[in-house]
């Protein structure tokens, strides 16, 4: 790894709540791969190839509910790891793993997780909260879809991935980031646009750009109109 990769990393909540020892121990055994736009890390039902961290880049988690339709449950940013539900269990991937643009990404083997594991079984706790943190936050975003209106989850994620994309450019289809949200894509095309409108956001060829990601956190849909029609309703 590159000494910016570790500053990378150290910024992580998970990462920086394991002793010391244990995550030293952790790191030395992880092995940096780069993948082009469109790469798997692994593939749905894959067996468990090991524990990832996002380097640089981005990786979208999909998964396939029902048959012909894609799912996008959650995108890792530089500093997340991810794939641990697989290490606990011994059982197939849940999703596809898939690079968004350019992405490095570290990766602790199955072997080497052994290894370390049988050295300190403490670690098996350590990868068991991460599985915890991931959880809780999908009970959050649950939360936010049934009680926030959409503009605002739409401004909150625009936020969040601007803040991490290189030159501050989301390079998503309309339909990838109407599946994070849980919104259709024609509905998601309106609110880019509303938003485009106050100039927070660009919309470009192929991405959406952000140039001051902070501006959209806490951002609220436009007050009810005189007749009481809300203009976003919370779908």
């Amino acid at each position: 790894m590159e000494p910016d990769d570790l500053k990378v990393l150290a910024a992580d909540q998970w990462l920086g709540s394991i002793p010391e020892a244990r995550r030293l121990r952790l790191l030395a055994h992880g092995k940096v791969r780069a993948f082009a736009d469109g790469a798997r890390i692994y593939r749905l039902d894959d067996p468990p190839n090991g524990l990832h961290a996002v380097l640089s880049g981005e990786t979208r988690l999909v998964s396939y509910p029902v048959a012909g339709v894609e799912l996008v449950g959650k995108i890792i940013r530089p500093g997340q790891w991810f794939g641990e539900l697989s290490v606990l269990d011994g059982k197939g991937r849940p999703h596809d793993a898939v690079a968004i643009g350019s992405c490095r990404v570290l990766t602790v083997g199955m072997a080497s997780i052994a290894a370390a594991t049988a050295r300190d079984p403490e670690l098996w706790r350590d990868i068991a909260v991460l599985s915890c943190i991931h959880q809780r936050a999908g009970l959050r975003d649950t939360g936010r879809i049934r009680t926030e209106p959409a503009v605002t989850r739409l401004a909150g994620f625009l936020a969040g991935a601007g803040a991490a994309a290189e030159g501050r450019d989301i390079r998503m289809t309309q339909d990838e980031i109407a599946q994070v949200i849980g919104i259709s894509r024609q509905y998601l095309n309106r609110l880019v646009r509303e938003i485009a409108q106050t100039g927070l956001i660009e919309i470009r060829y192929g991405r959406i750009h952000v140039p001051r990601p902070h501006s959209l956190r806490g951002f609220a849909p436009p007050p009810v109109h005189r007749d009481g029609r809300a203009p976003n309703p919370v779908i």
